[in-house]
């Protein structure tokens, strides 16, 4: 009878649909992300093809169509670039009525009327140009020997050519000798450069007359290595062989391990030690100190770290300036890439004894008192019921806390982020390496951030964070191994 109710209560069917339901999402949101995630550590991702969006499938149909459609129009682009090419050299031509007019200039004959003649004539015929060769009826943009010069012809003309003569001539009043001579140093060679860069447009743009093909075949050459640059390729074991061939990787693991070799240490100290303090009856308002104490467990970390980065902000930060005046020693965690780390662990321990403590303190409640009273009936004194009784039965709890605490500091990342990026930066050497210039307290995580960042090679960063995940993976083994394998459980 029960067996029936529960098959009309909990039919079969629904119980698998929602089985396979849980599952789909679960893979969906969880496994499939992890899976692309690791994919990624062995591809060549960057910015540009991680994902390349309706750009990728646009040239791909350009490209399927590119050749008919320009074999269908060949008379009419031949015609047009002709018409671009002479533009080009008319501009050509006042560019160095241009550069003859600046050499001519004397404080008392500066003609603007002559520049912005010139000006106008140049920029009218160049926004011709632009407009002739970006058309998507002529496709002359494909071809990089005419966009490519192009382009920086424009920009030079922009930056280095009539900002300065805007500079110099428009916008001052008295100009001196003095000014056309740096006017003139700094123009008459950015002018040249900006005939050479158009003499190369305006031969790319000749040959499209006389060698069609040859401007269809540079074309495709062109589509080809955008789809390329565009397109995520398997590259293996690469960002894992181009992580080792750096020091600056190999560098960031040492540091790493030192962070881990020192802050554990200390966190589990100050945590065991505030946690014996203040579960002491001895101790008058210890409930109300435990609650102060767990406040940095409760604060931000963004807001922890920045407070203790201003804190110690050299020949400002309060705490910078007290130990300065009394040890007459200048902390500079900008500078010296000790100071910073030093302060690397203070923040950890800060961050993290609470978590210690309470641990701790949740081990210590669970004592038998009669443990404690039999230790003091027998004489013993307090560091030796400390050292016999109560350190042997709260060690699990605390080892506990340790491999936690170990984990988190391998994947240090916010604290050297937010205090110094992982600074100073200095030659990193090792040996077998060829020295660098790079982040002296770059831990592993923040490494892998500032490739994905900065960089933005994300198969590079994604190799990195693989390479942390490997290193919890192996420490959880071998902790496990110890704890259950060799019988460390049951200390």
């Amino acid at each position: 009878m029960a067996s029936t109710r529960e098959r009309l209560l909990y039919p079969l069917r629904i119980a698998t649909l929602l089985i396979l339901g849980s599952l789909v999402i679960y893979i969906s949101f969880s496994l499939l992300p992890i899976a692309y995630s690791v994919y990624v550590a062995f591809t060549d991702a960057s910015a540009k093809n991680i994902a390349p969006g309706p750009r990728l499938q646009e040239l791909r149909e350009v490209k399927a169509g590119i050749v008919s459609d320009l074999e269908s129009r060949r008379t009419y682009i031949a015609g047009e670039a002709i018409k671009a090419k002479t533009l080009i050299d008319e501009t050509i031509a006042l560019l160095s009525e241009l550069s003859i007019a600046i050499m001519r200039f004397t404080p008392e004959n500066i003609s603007i009327a002559v520049i912005n003649d010139i000006k106008w004539g140049v920029d009218a015929r160049l926004l011709e140009v632009k407009s002739i060769v970006t058309s998507e009826s002529t496709k002359l943009y494909l071809d990089p020997n005419i966009i490519k010069p192009l382009d920086v012809a424009l920009r030079t003309l922009d930056y280095n050519v009539w900002r300065h003569i805007d500079l110099t001539l428009l916008y001052n009043i008295h100009v001196t000798e003095e000014d056309l001579a740096k006017l003139r140093e700094s123009v008459i060679p950015a002018i040249e450069e900006v005939k050479g860069m158009l003499v190369e447009s305006s031969h790319a743009l000749e040959l499209v007359n006389s060698d069609y093909e040859g401007f269809m075949s540079r074309v495709v050459e062109e589509l080809d290595m955008q789809i390329e640059e565009l397109t995520l390729h398997f590259v293996g074991l690469d960002n894992f062989r181009t992580l080792f061939s750096n020091p600056r990787f190999p560098y960031s693991i040492v540091k790493t391990l030192m962070f881990v070799a020192t802050s554990v240490p200390l966190k589990v100290m100050v945590g065991v030690t505030l946690a014996i303090i203040y579960t002491s009856p001895l101790v008058y308002g210890r409930r109300f100190m435990r609650g102060l104490l767990l406040v940095p467990w409760a604060v931000p970390v963004l807001l922890s770290v920045t407070t203790w980065r201003i804190l110690f902000t050299p020949e400002r930060g309060f705490l910078s300036l007290v130990f300065e005046e009394l040890s007459g020693y200048r902390v500079d965690i900008y500078v010296n890439e000790w100071h910073a780390f030093l302060l690397y662990n203070i923040v950890e321990v800060w961050l993290a004894y609470p978590f210690v403590m309470t641990v701790t303190m949740a081990a210590l409640a669970s004592i038998p008192k009669e443990y404690l009273e039999a230790a003091l009936v027998d004489g013993a004194r307090t560091l030796q019921i400390l050292r016999s009784v109560v350190l042997p039965l709260i060690l699990r709890p605390i080892a506990f806390a340790t491999i936690l605490t170990t984990g988190a500091s391998l994947q240090a990342f916010m604290i050297p982020l937010l205090i110094n990026n992982g600074g100073p930066a200095k030659t990193i050497s090792l040996p077998g390496y060829t020295p660098v210039t790079g982040y002296s307290n770059e831990m592993i995580v923040l490494y892998g951030y500032n490739r994905a960042w900065l960089d933005q090679d994300y198969g590079l960063s994604t190799a990195a964070f693989i390479v942390v995940v490997s290193m919890l993976l192996v420490y959880a083994i071998l902790w496990y191994y110890l704890l259950y394998r060799r019988g460390w459980s049951s200390v």
